[in-house]
């Protein structure tokens, strides 16, 4: 995928006698966003945006390590070898061997004449990735960061480099003051390595401000020039990015933890290197007692004080840990860490805010660091069972475009629609990459992360889908029972009437419990894929029908 992005001029970072000023560069083929404001607790927005930048440069997945100088060395000695269990083999062999000698001698002659031009090479090749590092990242980084203006809040988002991690900084609107007219909106903006290094530079008795600025540069004048970047765009990167969004819908157990508890829990992976498996982390939540997190594979318990508020016991594993150390140098500043867990092996949503009711800082981490959030749990697909035909999405976004930030039921009623089409129109908004989600409020924002649409291929998960659709579409769906729970969620068991790759008939029974906003609360099924894997690898085809059967029938 292929994305232009153009700027009137590289942001810039400067000092004067009012504090250090941020002037961040907006993209030009948007429509105009800008702010200037002064940010107060500036020293704590510093701090989230410098983990913002750990985040997007982040890169987990295990390196793995260079063989080349060996094998050639192997090959060496092989060759060097050779020459000696060859002595009975005829003469024109042996020659050939001769021959060879002399060209190895050659080779290394012209090794030797060289190696003063490789030298400079390889030096030239370090001082242009060197300067690319300082001043074009989008050379190594897929995409510029997104900020959105909004009434309440300045908003910036990144995504890691692994596609594990994703990041997002809120500057609420009451620790700004703000100078001049506001456009609220939301583009990308130029955040090179040199605007980074100046955010180390921030301190208490030195105010930071803040401004987005959009500035059309008139060709054949001396007013400036056009930067502009070509990015060839992962769709893998997009995906995740939207993926982020639809997770973060889904029902999951809500926790408080206190800032030394985490803090703990990092400073024992760090100090420790794990040998064996399980390299993951335990939470372990009885109803009424306190939080307890057991560090494997050595077994070390971390007792939090809060109590688990929850009616059923249970244990949550959790791998890709040391994404966590993002939030290390956050952890001293603030008292308490909130986490939202979709389960075993499932994503996590890790938030601080420095102070309280301040800046704050939210980290989306997916099941595990090999399985990004591009992989193969496509959450848009349980977000929401409402149906495209009793909802003009056209409309939802007028809306959502006219308020920037809004939730299903103030949805349905502006427009007199039913809350579950409600979040399916806004969920579909956020697929396309023109919403994101806040689960702590329950909050739609406006949030076109790309200026063109979005088009992205056809994946494992796309022909699963086409599996379920066939079951609808052949009438091989039906529901066996519909019941209203005493937690206000809506049971739904169904019958689905499926085949195996080898032609052999097979009858599966769903559970899916919805609540008022459609949105599903739990979704089972018998089948060997969802006991293998649950929903860590998505739904399967069967539940996927389920859902769109479901959604036909309201």
């Amino acid at each position: 995928m292929q994305v232009t992005q153009s700027y009137a001029r590289p942001s810039t970072a400067s000092t004067d006698s009012q504090g250090m000023k941020f002037d961040f560069s907006a993209e030009l083929s948007r429509k105009p966003v800008s702010i200037h404001a002064m940010i107060k607790e500036s020293l704590g927005y510093a701090r989230l945006m410098l983990a913002l930048r750990q985040v997007v440069k982040s890169d987990w997945r295990p390196k793995q390590k260079d063989h080349t100088a060996y094998q050639e060395w192997v090959m060496e000695r092989y060759i060097e070898e050779l020459p000696a269990h060859l002595k009975n083999i005829e003469a024109k062999k042996a020659l050939l061997l001769e021959q060879r000698e002399k060209l190895k001698l050659r080779q290394k002659a012209l090794r030797k004449e060289l190696k003063p031009i490789e030298t400079a090479v390889n030096k030239s090749r370090y001082e242009y990735y060197q300067w690319l590092y300082k001043h074009d990242r989008d050379k190594w980084m897929a995409l510029d960061p997104v900020i959105s203006v909004h009434p309440d809040a300045v908003i910036f988002e990144g995504f890691s480099i692994d596609e594990s991690s994703y990041g997002r900084v809120s500057v609420p609107s009451n620790l700004l003051e703000t100078f001049g007219d506001i456009q609220f909106g939301t583009t990308n903006i130029d955040f090179s390595q040199a605007l980074a290094d100046e955010i180390y530079r921030v301190r208490s008795y030195r105010p930071a401000w803040l401004k987005v600025a959009f500035e059309k540069v008139e060709l054949a004048t001396n007013m400036g020039s056009n930067v502009e970047k070509k990015i060839d765009l992962p769709e893998t990167w997009v995906r995740g990015f939207l993926q982020v969004q639809s997770a973060s819908t889904l029902d999951g157990t809500d926790l408080t933890l206190h800032s030394q508890t985490l803090s703990r829990v990092l400073y024992e992976i760090e100090r420790k290197y794990e040998q064996e498996s399980p390299r993951s982390i335990r939470f372990l939540l009885t109803p009424n007692e306190p939080i307890k997190i057991v560090i494997d594979p050595w077994g070390i318990e971390v007792v939090d004080t809060h109590i688990y508020t929850g009616e059923q016991a249970q244990e949550i594993r959790l791998w890709g840990r040391r994404r966590l150390f993002v939030l290390k140098d956050l952890l001293p500043y603030s008292e308490k860490v909130n986490v939202k867990l979709l389960g075993t092996g499932m994503p996590s949503y890790w938030t601080v805010q420095m102070p309280e009711n301040g800046h704050r800082f939210d980290l989306g981490l997916s099941g595990w660091t090999a399985n990004d959030w591009s992989g193969k749990a496509n959450f848009d697909l349980l977000a929401s069972t409402g149906s495209a035909k009793n909802v003009d999405i056209s409309k939802v976004e007028k809306v959502l475009i006219q308020k920037l930030a809004t939730t299903p039921a103030e949805i349905a009623q502006i427009l007199n629609i039913d809350r579950a089409n409600a979040t399916f129109a806004l969920q579909e908004l956020a697929k396309n990459g023109q919403a994101m989600y806040d689960h702590l409020t329950g909050t739609y924002r406006w949030r076109q992360l790309l200026q063109q649409d979005i088009k992205l291929t056809e994946t494992e998960e796309d022909e699963r889908l086409k599996v379920a659709t066939n079951l609808v579409r052949n009438k091989n769906v039906e529901i066996l029972s519909e019941n209203e729970l005493d937690n206000g969620l809506y049971e739904y068991k169904l019958g689905v009437q499926s085949k195996n790759s080898k032609g052999d008939n097979f009858f599966y029974q769903p559970t899916i419990q919805l609540d008022k906003d459609g949105r599903i609360k739990l979704a089972e099924c018998g089948c060997s894929h969802h006991r293998r894997n649950k929903l860590r690898q998505g739904p399967c085809a069967h539940i996927m029908a389920s859902v769109l059967w479901i959604s036909r029938s309201k």
